[in-house]
C-alpha cells in the first residue's frame, strides 16, 4: 500500500468541512474523533500519522489526489486552518508571497503604502521579480493604494486570495 492508501485506510477527510477523523480506535485515538489540532503558534492544522507530523493541507492534497503536492499548498482565503478542498491550490513560493496579508506594523492601513516624511505624502511601491518599483507619491493613502493595486494586477498575474487591499 502506498502512503495515500494507508492514509485513507486510517483517516477520513471531508473535503467540504475540511475535517479529518480517525476511522478506527487505535493507540489512544478513538474512532470518529478529530485527527490533529490547530497549532497556536502559526494557525496551521497538524496531524500525527505513522510517527510523523504533517500539515493538514498537505494530507488533504494527498488524500484527494493520491500524490504529494509538487510545490506549496496555498489557502485561497488565507485561513490556515481551512483545509476544505475548494480552498486549497498549488502555488509557487513567489505566487504565495503575492498572497500575503497586510503586516500588523503597517500604519497606512494598505499594502504597499507608507508615509514619506520628506515629501509629506503617501508613497506607493511594489516589488516584482526582485526589484522594488516606486509608483509615486500621493496626497492620500487611498490614492497610493489605488496605484499599488493597479500595479499589482499588472505585475502579479497569479490571482491572490480576496483579502483587504487585493481587489480583482
Amino acid at each position: 500500500m502506498n502512503f495515500a492508501e494507508r492514509l485513507r485506510a486510517k483517516i477520513s477527510y471531508d473535503p467540504a468541512t475540511c475535517v479529518f477523523t480517525w476511522r478506527e480506535t487505535c493507540g489512544g485515538k478513538v474512532a470518529g474523533s478529530i485527527a490533529g489540532s490547530v497549532d497556536p503558534a502559526d494557525g496551521y492544522i497538524r496531524i500525527g500519522f505513522e510517527d510523523s507530523l504533517y500539515l493538514g493541507q498537505r494530507l488533504a492534497w494527498v488524500y484527494m489526489t493520491g500524490e504529494w503536492p509538487s510545490s506549496i499548498t496555498d489557502h485561497r482565503n488565507g485561513n490556515r486552518a481551512d483545509n476544505s478542498w475548494e480552498n486549497l491550490r498549488e502555488a509557487t513560493w513567489l505566487e504565495n508571497s503575492h498572497n500575503r496579508k497586510r503586516p500588523s506594523t503597517n500604519r497606512s492601513g494598505h499594502l504597499g503604502v507608507c508615509w514619506h516624511a520628506r515629501s509629506g505624502a503617501w508613497r506607493a511601491q511594489i516589488q516584482a521579480k526582485g526589484c522594488k518599483i516606486h509608483l509615486g507619491t500621493f496626497p492620500t493613502a487611498e490614492e497610493a493604494s489605488a496605484a499599488y493595486l493597479a500595479a499589482k494586477r499588472e505585475l502579479h498575474p497569479f490571482q491572490p486570495a480576496p483579502r483587504q487591499d487585493i481587489a480583482a
